[in-house]
């Protein structure tokens, strides 16, 4: 286990090209088309932050279990798994290794009455399925648990920004002791956005493609840029040109740190696309779009994958296959709509 981020696994192994994780859906696609599966990897990485909120784990576990899922399914199809019974499994492993434990019995008892509540019954209260999962996660993880985030960076990363601007701004000094109560209190502003940008990070692939401090930076340069009060607020609002001028100076501040600033760019492009994404996302469903926010038609979706596949496994080699030699489906999602309410 490496305590520095520059010799730990998740530096020297799991750090991906977009092409990687673009190409371990190539199953997938055969099932469904890009919008779905766009809407199920978000779905199914905003039920990892719904199960921990409800278990009241901290952020840093969530972070952790939406890396584990995303590395999982690296080397897996959703069509192949069942990504429910990996999404939960992913935040108990990731409970216990951020120190956050939570009993197996309470564990499995809150996870099979959220998806219950969901209108999903097929998810069991059973403490040997989601051990028995449990080694098959750590198997695909390589067993390369330990995660570094950006949230450690962030409080730092924000002061040294803050201190960083120009001695003169519109005529007035800016203030050259830090600790001045006003400044704690823009500090804390513009942390709290960066942290809500990271959280949304997590959300993305961005944590398997950028090492954490990047996104820190990029955060950071967001935070500002979409955030107009933010800027207002921490450049006093009797200035012209707020958002501009912030803007000015954190492009002047992150020249001066040993970063590529096409990379921080590209990140920043990567969120603006996916908050467009999200935004699609998050409306009413059509004949040909589904929501991220229907659980019901999420589940439909899975088991309409999951079977489509099993058909297809079936007709391998002219026919060969048969039901009595093929296993069956490791779930069997509800298929009617009478069954999916709740």
């Amino acid at each position: 286990m490496a305590a520095n981020y520059w010799h730990s696994t998740q530096c020297h192994r799991w750090l991906l090209e977009s092409t990687e994780i673009e190409a371990a859906r190539e199953e997938d696609r055969r099932y469904a088309d890009s919008h779905e599966i766009l809407a199920i990897s978000t779905w199914c990485l905003d039920t990892i932050i719904t199960l921990a909120k409800r278990l009241q784990l901290r952020q840093r576990v969530v972070a952790t279990a939406s890396v584990y899922f995303q590395r999982f399914y690296i080397h897996n199809s959703y069509a192949a798994t069942d990504p429910i019974l990996v999404l939960v499994t992913c935040v108990y492993v990731a409970s216990k290794v951020e120190e956050s434990p939570v009993r197996i019995r309470t564990f499995c008892a809150e996870a099979a009455k959220m998806m219950s509540e969901w209108g999903y019954k097929d998810l069991p209260n059973s403490v040997s399925m989601i051990a028995e999962m449990e080694f098959f996660l750590l198997e695909e993880l390589e067993f390369d648990l330990v995660v570094f985030h950006p949230y450690s960076s962030l409080p730092h990363l924000c002061q040294a920004c803050l201190a960083h601007r120009p001695p003169q701004r519109g005529g007035r000094p800016a203030p050259h002791v830090y600790a001045e109560d006003g400044d704690h209190a823009k500090s804390d502003s513009l942390l709290q956005v960066c942290w809500l940008i990271v959280n949304d990070m997590y959300r993305t692939s961005l944590p398997l493609e950028q090492p954490p401090y990047m996104l820190a930076i990029a955060s950071l340069y967001l935070a500002v840029i979409l955030h107009p009060t933010t800027a207002e607020h921490i450049y006093d609002a009797t200035y012209t040109n707020e958002q501009s001028m912030a803007t000015d100076d954190v492009v002047s501040f992150l020249a001066g740190l040993n970063v590529s600033l096409p990379m921080v760019t590209r990140i920043v492009q990567q969120m603006m696309a996916h908050y467009t994404l999200w935004h699609e996302l998050s409306l009413p469903a059509t004949n040909t779009r589904i929501a991220f926010t229907d659980h019901a038609a999420m589940f439909q979706r899975l088991y309409r994958m999951r079977n489509d596949r099993y058909k297809a496994l079936l007709l391998i080699d002219g026919g060969a296959h048969t039901l009595s030699t093929l296993a069956a489906p490791s779930y069997d999602l509800p298929d009617t709509p009478q069954r999916l309410a709740a």
